[in-house]
């Protein structure tokens, strides 16, 4: 398997992947699909999007990094007390495996792979959410580190832990 950040001849992989896993989730309510142009602006512009391909080339994963700087969105100003300053936050976005593919580690490597290079970049804390009853993707997060700070709505009502990681 090979990791390396996307560009933009990977966009439309890396959204039929994410419509896939949308539709394949248990609860819809764990994972949201995000839309083309979100894609497009984390390949360079507002984050990096690291994706992992087979021998054969075939897209076997994608983790989405945000680079939220001073947005009300910024997921360091839901942790109380937390000593993060906005430009020091990384989001762990959205992440897919293939189902093909799903087994091998692939979401803990990429974004292993994403926090090496949010630490190069300057970035102290990375954040991501989960769904309180999305077992397997909070198990893989505090596998890789990441503790949970606070549970609240987010994204439309939608409730999730918002955990944290010092990088």
């Amino acid at each position: 398997m090979k990791l390396q950040l996307a560009g933009e001849q990977d966009i439309d992989e890396i959204e039929a992947l994410m419509r896939r896993t949308e539709q394949q989730m248990e609860n819809p309510e764990w994972f949201v699909a995000d839309d083309r142009d979100f894609i497009r602006r984390h390949i360079e512009e507002e984050g990096r999007t690291v994706i992992a391909r087979s021998d054969s080339s075939r897209l076997a994963g994608f983790f989405i990094l945000r680079f939220p700087g001073a947005a009300e969105d910024n997921l360091s100003r839901d942790i109380p007390g937390i000593a993060c300053l906005p430009e020091e936050a990384v989001h762990m976005e959205s992440a897919a495996v293939d189902p093909a593919f799903r087994g091998q580690g692939l979401q803990r490597a990429m974004a292993a792979y994403g926090e090496r290079i949010a630490a190069a970049m300057g970035f102290r804390f990375a954040f991501a959410t989960v769904h309180p009853d999305n077992r397997a993707s909070l198990t893989s997060m505090q596998r890789q580190g990441f503790d949970i700070a606070a549970t609240k709505e987010k994204y439309g009502g939608r409730m999730r832990h918002i955990l944290v990681k010092r990088l």
